[in-house]
């Protein structure tokens, strides 16, 4: 998994606790993205609803999930569930 913060300019809610409570309900390898690489899911970190972050350079192979609010993990959590067969 690709994790892409942004700057936090105006972040709303906890955005290392969201990744934190991911990690413990999934065993995925989570890893800051980088540009030479192509991640089965990227999830974009976004610190409010603008999610201005520029992230149109990375790589990813079956979704790209923006994280908008701590309200979104359920919403996350249930996708990377679909795609657990194949990642």
């Amino acid at each position: 998994m690709g994790i892409k913060y942004c700057g936090g300019c105006n972040s709303r809610y906890d955005r290392k606790k969201f990744l934190y409570n991911l990690k413990k309900s999934f065993r995925y390898n989570f890893e800051v993205a980088q540009l030479d690489k192509v991640y089965d899911i990227l999830i974009i970190l976004c610190g409010c609803s603008s999610c201005c972050v520029n992230y149109s350079e990375l790589k990813f192979k079956f979704k790209k999930i923006l994280v908008r609010s701590e309200e979104d993990f359920n919403e996350v959590k249930n996708l990377l569930d679909q795609y657990s067969d194949e990642i």
